[in-house]
Parts: C-alpha cells; sequence; structure tokens
C-alpha cells in the first residue's frame, strides 16, 4: 500500500478509536503507532490534529475523573510524548511538541509524609514549540509563541516571544514574532 493510502488510513482508525472512546475531536492525523489514549476524564481536541508514534507511541488524555485535557486546533505531537492530564493541561493552537516532551500536571507520588501528592493545572498557549525532551512540571504556564529549547525543564511561567533554555527554563532571547504568524 503506498504510504499516502497508508496514512489516510491510519488516521481514519485513529479517529474512528478517538471518538469511539469519549473523545471530542474532528479528524485526527496519525502516522505510525496508534496513541495509548486515557479517557476517564474529558479530553477536547481542535481541527487538524496530528500525532505521530513510529519510534514509540505517544500517550495522551485525561486520567482521572475530574481531570480535562484541552488541545486546541493544528497541534501537532511527535513520538513518545506524554500529555496526560490528571488535573488539567491546557495546550493552545498552533503548537508543536517534540519527541519525548513529558507535560505533567501532578508529581504522581508524595516525596514524604509532610509533602502530600502535588496537582496543579498547566497552560502552554498558542503558536509555542516545546522541544525533544522537554519537561513540563505542574503549575507551569508558557506563553504564545515560546518555543523551549531541547532538554529544558520548565518549572513556573515563561513569558510569551521568548526562546527559553536550562533546568529550570529561562528565557535567554526575545523573539521578534508578529500577531497571527504560526508556525507550520
Amino acid at each position: 500500500m503506498p504510504n499516502s493510502l497508508r496514512l489516510l488510513f491510519k488516521s481514519a482508525v485513529c479517529t474512528v478509536l478517538f471518538k469511539a472512546r469519549g473523545v471530542r475531536c474532528s479528524r485526527v492525523g496519525c502516522d505510525g503507532r496508534l496513541p495509548q489514549l486515557y479517557t476517564i476524564g474529558k479530553v477536547t481536541i481542535g481541527q487538524r490534529f496530528g500525532v505521530r508514534g513510529r519510534m514509540l507511541p505517544c500517550e495522551l488524555g485525561a486520567a482521572l475523573p475530574k481531570a480535562h485535557l484541552h488541545i486546541g486546533d493544528r497541534v501537532f505531537v511527535n513520538n513518545g510524548a506524554s500529555v496526560v492530564a490528571h488535573c488539567g493541561i491546557e495546550i493552545g493552537n498552533d503548537t508543536r511538541i517534540g519527541d519525548f516532551v513529558a507535560i505533567y500536571d501532578t508529581d504522581h507520588h508524595s516525596v514524604d509524609s509532610d509533602h502530600p501528592v502535588k496537582y496543579a493545572p498547566v497552560v502552554i498557549g498558542s503558536n509555542v514549540w516545546l522541544g525533544r525532551n522537554v519537561t513540563v512540571l505542574p503549575g507551569s504556564k508558557i506563553g504564545d509563541h515560546t518555543v523551549v529549547a531541547a532538554g529544558s525543564v520548565v518549572k513556573g511561567d515563561l513569558p510569551p516571544r521568548v526562546l527559553a533554555a536550562g533546568n529550570p527554563a529561562k528565557p535567554v532571547k526575545e523573539l521578534v514574532i508578529a500577531d497571527g504568524w504560526r508556525r507550520l
């Protein structure tokens, strides 16, 4: 089967899977393995959403009853990324999520008896690009048009229109991006 037909077939199967599991979405573009999908909570996905799982499938969804994952229009999630809400994750339009990115709204476990498990929503703006192996920690907010360099750890807030890098990620350069411009 030619590659274009294979992509169309895989995308159709992926779309049916998402809708059958209760995800509010339009057509889902899928290249490679189908993502691991968690739909205990509410999942909404905008138009022209794409996911790639050639090397390793992504995991997407809302893993607890009151959790929500909202993904905007024209968002792309790459190989092995983990975007699973335990309270709330919001991703704006035109955002690109690189290979093996992890977006966490919980730390999953207590470190000790005096510190319970932390849950804090994550908000990622529009036209954001998260490079390979970026980790976004609970309670973080990333402004519109921001780029986070590969391997960085986001803890807290990043302003709009910056290139951020490091652990924790800090702005290292201002970006000149006009309103309305988006990454392709």
